[in-house]
C-alpha cells in the first residue's frame, strides 16, 4: 500500500489549498456541519494551542518512526500496513503546513465538537485501526510488532 500515503498527502494539502481559496472568503454551511477556513497552532482537532513548532517537531518524530517500524515490519497484515500509512499521511499532511506556516489549515467544523481537516481524519481513522489490530489482530504479527 506504498500509494496511500503519498494520496493522503495530496488530498489532504488539495482541500486545504481549497480551504485557503474558497473558503476562507466564503465559508459554507450543510445544516450543523460547516466548511470554513481556520488556522490552528495545535494539534489534532485544535487541543493544545500555540505550541506549533513543539508539535511540529514532535509529529515528525513520530512519523519518522512509524516509517521506520513500517518498514522493519514488512507486515502481512493490511489493517496494520493501512493503519500506518494512515497516521503516517496524516502526519505529513499537518507537518507540510507547520512548516510552510506555522499552523495547520482547518476546514470541517462541527459545533460542539471541533474544527479538524482531511490529516486529522486520517490520523484519527489509522489509530483506531491500529487499535483494532492490537487488539483482535495476528497473534504472530502482533509479537514482532512489540520486539
Amino acid at each position: 500500500m506504498s500509494w496511500t500515503i503519498p494520496i493522503i498527502i495530496l488530498l489532504d494539502q488539495l482541500t486545504k489549498y481549497w480551504s485557503e481559496s474558497v473558503l476562507k472568503l466564503n465559508p459554507i454551511s450543510l445544516g450543523i456541519f460547516k466548511l470554513t477556513y481556520a488556522e490552528n497552532t495545535g494539534i489534532a482537532f485544535g487541543m493544545l494551542s500555540e505550541k506549533a513548532y513543539f508539535h511540529g517537531i514532535f509529529s515528525t518524530f513520530i512519523a519518522t518512526i512509524l516509517l521506520i517500524f513500517r518498514d522493519k515490519l514488512r507486515s502481512k497484515s493490511k489493517i496494520l500496513d493501512l493503519s500506518l500509512c494512515f497516521i503516517i499521511g496524516g502526519a505529513i499532511g499537518n507537518i507540510i503546513d507547520r512548516i510552510r506556516f506555522g499552523y495547520v489549515v482547518d476546514m470541517f467544523y462541527v459545533p460542539y465538537f471541533s474544527i479538524f481537516n482531511i490529516a486529522d481524519s486520517f490520523v484519527t481513522i489509522g489509530g483506531f485501526l491500529l487499535v483494532i489490530y492490537l487488539i483482535w489482530g495476528n497473534k504472530n504479527d502482533r509479537k514482532n510488532f512489540s520486539r
